[in-house]
């Protein structure tokens, strides 16, 4: 299904997949082309691609803990810093 930002969907609302829905609230606009069905799943790569990014540098934390877990349960010498 395909929903444009800003769209409200009222609870208990079923969209059924292959279909656009838009507005406020949601009202059927049409079906999903075949076109469209393949740029979305394009935009979505991307916005894992970059989700991933952003976690990587936003986070306070970061991973490298878990990475040195993983080595120091493998029996690996590793120092952190």
């Amino acid at each position: 299904h395909f929903s444009p930002a800003g769209s409200v969907v009222p609870p208990y609302t079923r969209i059924p997949a292959g279909e656009k829905w838009g507005g406020n609230p949601v009202q059927f606009i049409g079906k999903v082309t075949a076109e469209e069905k393949i740029h979305n799943e394009a935009v979505v790569g991307d916005l894992v691609v970059q989700a991933g990014e952003h976690i990587a540098e936003y986070l306070p934390y970061g991973y490298a803990y878990k990475q040195l877990e993983e080595l120091e349960a493998a029996g690996k010498s590793a120092t952190q810093g």
